[in-house]
Parts: structure tokens; C-alpha cells; sequence
């Protein structure tokens, strides 16, 4: 027996929905209002200490990590592979995976909760809101949690633009000879990218747009048909799951 902790279909629970769907695999839903921090909940934290979501429990066992969990899926149930048959390929896939993991999912996140989360959480009790983040135990996702409160300074926005512009550029580039990301076909960079990349024709329509970036929009028009794809987004409780955001992971340091 599958189940797995998740919030809406976007971002890293995004991921793991699509993936899920895609093989076809049977599981229990279990739904988490992030914006109501059910994620801290002491039953939650006991499957994960960071209280981040999603989580896959397995016959007793729980896995943490979308790109890991994503893994795990494949190679337990091979029968519908999300990875392609070439060494050469899957390592094209792989590194899509690390590159959301390292570098946008982060970016998108932040884009994305200043433009709708923020406003969003905000409609909620406030003083709730502030006691629930003073109890979560992870310092660095406590931090997290009240930077995005405070607002997002025009700093960290305009590193992630870049991020985004930079991203968009990569994906045009490998797009310019094939449909999806890898080489192989569809595959789990693509199911990587999609629940990230879909929020920027809203919160980045500047840099993804039928004028600036053609084969993304043809390659997000592709991923939106796909019958897992249309399973996964089916499963939000807001109707639409890029209307809403939280804040991802902390972005990582370079340059």
C-alpha cells in the first residue's frame, strides 16, 4: 500500500502526483493544508523532522525528497519507466532533476509566493499564523517561513528572475531538437521541471511567453495534455493549484 503526504499538485508534491499518475500506481491521498501548517503537525513530523512535504510511505517505511521519492517509484515499479534506456540519457534526466532541485524550484518558489502566496496567507488569522511558525522545529524552515512573511526583498526577486531567464534558456535550447527535455522521450526531467516551470507564464510573463520562449510554451502545452498530468492537477482541493503558493527551499548560494 502507497500513500502519500502531499499538498496541491505544483512544486515538489507536483512532482511526485504526476509521477504517481503516470505509472499508473494506486495510493491513498493524504492531503496537507501547507498555508495552515498541518506539514508541523507532531503525526507528520514523525514521518519527516523538516516538516516539508511530500512524503511516501511504503508498507510502513517513509521516503522524503521528491526527486528521490520520484526514483524510488521507478525503479520499484518498472513496468511504465520514467527513465530513459540509455546511460547516456538517463544522465541527461538525472541532471534536469538536480538542476530543479539545486537551482529553480527555489527561484519559481520565490517568484511565485511573492506574486500569489503572500496575499493568500495573509486572509488567514494572523496571530495563528505567527504561533504556528514559532513552533516549527527546524530553524532554517522557521527562518524560511518568516523572511517569506516579511516580504521578499527586490534582491531576492531579481536573482530569481535571473535564475528564471537563465532556466528558460536551457529549456529552450534542449527543446530546439526534440519534445521533451532528455533525449529518450518523456521522462522524469520533464515531470521535474513541469510543476515549476507551469507558474511562470503567470508570475514571469515576461520571460515565458509565446513570443520569448516558443518551444516552453509548446513544451507546458504538451505536459498540460498528458493524461497523468491532467490526473495529478485534478487532485487540488483550490481548483487550481498554480493560484497558489508556499515558500520552497532556500535557495542555494553562488556566484
Amino acid at each position: 500500500m502507497l500513500e502519500l503526504y502531499h499538498w496541491e499538485p505544483n512544486g515538489a508534491s507536483g512532482r511526485v502526483l504526476i509521477a504517481l499518475k503516470e505509472k499508473g500506481l494506486e495510493f491513498e491521498s493524504r492531503y496537507l493544508d501547507v498555508l495552515a501548517f498541518e506539514q508541523h503537525s507532531p503525526d507528520f513530523l514523525a514521518l519527516n523532522e523538516t516538516g516539508e512535504t511530500p512524503v511516501l510511505v511504503r508498507d510502513g517505511d517513509a521516503f522524503n525528497e521528491s526527486s528521490f521519492i520520484c526514483e524510488y517509484l521507478d525503479e520499484a515499479y518498472p513496468e511504465v519507466p520514467l527513465l530513459p534506456k540509455a546511460p547516456i540519457d538517463r544522465w541527461a534526466a538525472r541532471a534536469w532533476q538536480k538542476y530543479v532541485d539545486d537551482y529553480l524550484a527555489a527561484a519559481v518558489s520565490d517568484l511565485a509566493w511573492a506574486a500569489l502566496g503572500l496575499a493568500a496567507l495573509k486572509r488567514r488569522d494572523a496571530a495563528r499564523t505567527r504561533a504556528a511558525v514559532a513552533r516549527i522545529p527546524s530553524q532554517e524552515r522557521r527562518d524560511r517561513w518568516q523572511a517569506a512573511i516579511a516580504g521578499l526583498n527586490a534582491e531576492v526577486l531579481d536573482k530569481a528572475r535571473e535564475r528564471v531567464r537563465l532556466t528558460v534558456e536551457k529549456m529552450e535550447q534542449d527543446l530546439e531538437a526534440r519534445d521533451w527535455l532528455a533525449p529518450g522521450g518523456f521522462s522524469l526531467a520533464d515531470i521535474a521541471v513541469y510543476p515549476y516551470a507551469n507558474y511562470l507564464p503567470r508570475v514571469a510573463s515576461e520571460l515565458v511567453n509565446a513570443k520569448a520562449a516558443p518551444r516552453t510554451m509548446a513544451w507546458l502545452k504538451r505536459m498540460s495534455a498528458r493524461p497523468g498530468v491532467k490526473a495529478a492537477e485534478a487532485m487540488s482541493r483550490t481548483g487550481d493549484a498554480y493560484a497558489i503558493a508556499a515558500p520552497g527551499p532556500e535557495p542555494i548560494r553562488w556566484g
